[in-house]
């Protein structure tokens, strides 16, 4: 029979979603500069990506990577240089002279999605933080993993749909300040960048 702490659970995913990472910092980034639709559409692409990490930790993908430590490396890399590159984009995007801006939620959830997947060390951390919780697995890890992924998914939809809101709200309220755009849109390059660099440089 299989248990679970899911009150330790539960609020260790609430921790772990709160935490600031790139996935968060793009979903804000996207409501705030091109509305609701485009931040749900980031939102959306995160979730997936983390429940695909969630499906390769628990197919054993961590033991690939283990086994061919140049692979995982590989994928680190380009990973890394993704952020670096929507970095770069972000703080030297040339301004519209236009305020409206298209809302493809099509665009972000690819990005989103994108960004999650290039986080090898993902797969890792969810291999080693949902054994955690499970006190005992004598019927399998299928039907425990699937259950905690739906309540890990649940409490990263609210959060995530709160910061898409919050969000898009404060970019409509500064959309007609230029400079406030502007800063904004390079402090998030830099988050990107910094992310990036962290991704790049740490050690496995």
């Amino acid at each position: 029979m299989t248990s679970v702490d899911w009150i330790g659970f539960t609020i260790a995913s609430v921790a772990v979603v709160l935490a600031p990472g790139p996935g968060s910092v793009f979903v804000a980034k996207t409501a705030g500069s091109r509305g609701a639709i485009a931040g749900r559409g980031a939102m959306l692409g995160i979730m997936l990506g983390d429940t695909c990490l969630i499906v390769l930790s628990l197919l054993g993908v961590s033991a690939l990577f283990n086994a061919h430590p140049s692979l995982f490396h590989a994928v680190r890399l380009t990973g890394a240089g993704y952020l670096i590159f929507l970095g770069l984009q972000s703080i030297f995007a040339k301004q519209k002279e236009q305020p409206a801006v298209p809302q493809d939620s099509d665009l972000s959830l690819r990005r989103a999605l994108t960004i999650t997947l290039l986080n090898p060390k993902a797969i890792f951390f969810f291999m080693a933080f949902f054994p955690v919780f499970i006190r005992s697995a004598q019927g399998g890890l299928l039907v425990p993993y699937v259950s905690m992924t739906f309540v890990f998914m649940a409490i990263s939809f609210t959060y995530l749909c709160i910061l898409s809101h919050v969000s898009s709200r404060v970019g409509l309220a500064f959309q007609e300040s230029r400079m406030i755009q502007s800063i904004a849109r390079k402090v998030c390059g830099c988050l990107f960048i910094g992310f990036g660099i962290k991704v790049a440089v740490a050690s496995r």
